[in-house]
């Protein structure tokens, strides 16, 4: 298998590595941050999965810091309904940013968080595995399809 590493100079440099019998690369390792991606490893070493759909809108019950210092000022772990969103002028605004995003949606989906809101957390989780089954839950509950 080639390996292409672009330098940050614009140079690139190329390595052949032998890839064993019947194995996949996974990741790599350049000491530097990974790519945003849904499964991630935080810095305490637990595992979270979560991402964010086009226009916004978390997908997966594992809390990122932002929603939890939200959660700790009183908002609420299934965020607002409509009519809360539409009240606030600041949050109101910023719904012009996202037209797909309108009443009907919105609710539905205020409304699937409210009946899990359970499930929400934000203690990540021990192997890499059960945050996969973790997001892998979310969208099955939330009928979402994995973004792309």
């Amino acid at each position: 298998m080639k390996i292409v590493v672009t330098w940050s100079n614009g140079m690139k440099s190329e390595v052949e590595v032998e890839v064993p019998a019947g194995a996949t690369p996974l990741r790599t390792n350049f000491n530097a941050k990974r790519p945003d991606t849904a499964l991630r490893q935080r810095e305490d070493s637990r595992w979270e999965c979560l991402s964010v759909k086009s226009g916004g809108g978390l997908l997966g019950y594992c809390l990122p810091d932002q929603m939890v210092k939200l959660m700790a000022s009183g908002h609420p772990v299934e965020g607002l309904s409509w009519a809360e969103l539409r009240a606030d002028q600041s949050l109101s605004a910023a719904l012009a940013y996202a037209p797909e995003n309108n009443e009907l949606t919105w609710q539905g989906g205020y409304l699937r968080r409210r009946e899990n809101r359970e499930k929400f957390h934000f203690h990540g989780h021990s192997t890499e595995q059960e945050a996969i089954n973790c997001y892998q839950q979310f969208l099955q509950d939330f009928g979402e399809k994995e973004p792309v």
